[in-house]
């Protein structure tokens, strides 16, 4: 019969585990004695077991491993082929581990977190959130969790969580230096608006590589505006439309295919010819750089491997009993370059870098 706080003699490892707010493998670690830390999530689940009478020898009979062979994936409720590759990306590295997917779908940051928080209840062996834009430090806040979590992409101030994002700096590098390679002695570049970090970080790594690499840009060919074709294609009829060539870029690169197919169908318009005397890239890949004419050189994410990183990390902090918020440790950063995907926008080369 239940008492007042709720004691039952037929109380759960999972009754335990809601009580004290953790996951039910935090519960087996604790009572079994292989969690040794005696922090507030240890006392939390000790008092939980009292208030419910259950016993060290039933958490230990109850989860003999704490492997539940289950990876948890939050995401934003988003259609972008971003996302979809992302969780395509995954949800491969964690049948390849022979292991299941479970995801949580929210269209909003406060939703998400409530979501994490959720997902930290259940015997999950990994929590990898693709957070909502603007999710900042409110996404994991006030989570207190043995289960790892790795953030994938987006941007962040929480270091004590793993984290695993694209690296612009490299990427634009690689892009600049693949036009180069080409015959390209003077390049523009269309940023888009440089309010993020992500924005700003590789507009100063596309001027550091331009020194690096001797390559010539005029201030005029570097323009901030949001990424349309329409900008593109405005952009293109500005540096290119005056009638004479001595004065105008030899490689036009791109902060999204949107603008990149605006300058294809100005540069198309006045008769310049692509790539023979204008090579484009798009730092972003899509569907609709595979399909332009000419098909753009694009820039394309790693995710598989950024995929399987995560796992790694999920895998490593397990084996090593560190988790979320518990471990005093500063996260990783990890961090990928894009990898060109040469098409017909580029001249050919000698490199690589290309990819079906």
């Amino acid at each position: 019969m239940a008492s007042s706080h709720g004691k039952q003699n037929g109380a759960s490892i999972t009754n335990v585990a809601a009580l004290a707010d953790v996951s039910i493998a935090t519960v087996s670690r604790v009572l079994s004695g292989r969690r040794t830390k005696d922090d507030d999530i240890a006392r939390r689940v000790r008092k939980a077991a009292r208030e419910l009478n259950y016993s060290v020898n039933s958490a230990a009979s109850a989860l003999r491993s704490d492997v539940s062979n289950t990876i948890a994936l939050s995401m934003p409720a988003t259609s972008t082929l971003m996302a979809a590759s992302v969780v395509t990306a995954i949800s491969e590295a964690v049948s390849a581990a022979h292991m299941q997917l479970l995801v949580g779908i929210d269209s909003t940051a406060a939703a998400q977190h409530r979501r994490v928080k959720e997902f930290c209840r259940h015997p999950a062996d990994g929590i990898i959130v693709l957070p909502c834009p603007h999710a900042g430090m409110s996404l994991t806040r006030g989570i207190t969790t043995d289960t790892p979590i790795i953030q994938l992409l987006g941007s962040t101030n929480l270091l004590r969580h793993d984290w695993i994002s694209i690296d612009n700096g490299a990427s634009i590098e690689l892009a600049v230096t693949h036009v180069v390679e080409r015959g390209a002695t003077s390049v523009a570049y269309l940023s888009d608006a440089v309010g993020s970090s992500d924005g700003a970080e590789t507009l100063l790594a596309f001027q550091s590589s331009l020194n690096m690499l001797r390559v010539r840009a005029d201030s005029a060919w570097i323009t901030i505006d949001n990424g349309t074709v329409q900008r593109g294609f405005a952009d293109t009829m500005r540096m290119f439309g005056g009638g004479t060539t001595a004065d105008v870029p030899e490689a036009v690169i791109c902060s999204s295919s949107d603008t990149a197919i605006g300058v294809l169908i100005a540069l198309g318009q006045l008769s310049i010819n692509v790539p023979g005397q204008v090579q484009v890239v798009s730092l972003q890949d899509n569907e609709a750089a595979a399909s332009s004419s000419p098909a753009l050189t694009s820039m394309r994410a790693p995710l598989q491997q950024m995929a399987a990183e995560s796992l790694r990390l999920i895998a490593n902090a397990r084996a090593n009993g560190t988790g979320a918020e518990t471990d005093p440790r500063l996260g990783r950063h990890v961090m990928f370059p894009r990898r060109v995907i040469a098409r017909e926008s580029t001249r050919e080369g000698t490199d690589e870098s290309a990819d079906a």
